[in-house]
């Protein structure tokens, strides 16, 4: 037995690597690996596009909304931010320099007295 206890196992993860990338260089080559290649990405195509399509309907039996949506309204509210935003630049531009200053709040407390 050697001393570095690791050792072994690193010497047998090599040899693993070493045989998957002789396998995998060799049988992906092949015109059924390919094949099978294409069938396993459809079929993860298939399984994602049904795991939406049955959130969806479980969303709304919950009465809740789906992630389009969520992701429609995210979309209208950022339009309305943006009109918000253009009009009070709008308005700013409009009152210019002779619309008063907003007036400050008044300080009715004073520091260290209003502990108690």
């Amino acid at each position: 037995m050697t001393s570095d206890p690791a050792s072994f196992f690193r010497d047998m993860l090599g040899q693993w690597e070493t045989m998957a990338n002789q396998f995998g260089g060799q049988a992906m080559r092949t015109p059924e690996a390919a094949r099978a290649m294409g069938a396993a990405t459809t079929a993860t195509a298939q399984v994602q596009e049904a795991t939406r399509e049955a959130m969806g309907r479980a969303l709304a039996a919950y009465n809740m909304p789906s992630r389009e949506e969520v992701s429609g309204l995210s979309e209208r509210l950022a339009g309305v931010e943006d009109r918000l935003a253009r009009i009070e630049g709008l308005l700013v531009r409009l009152a210019g320099d002779d619309a008063p200053a907003r007036p400050k709040p008044a300080r009715t407390r004073t520091p260290g007295k209003d502990k108690a």
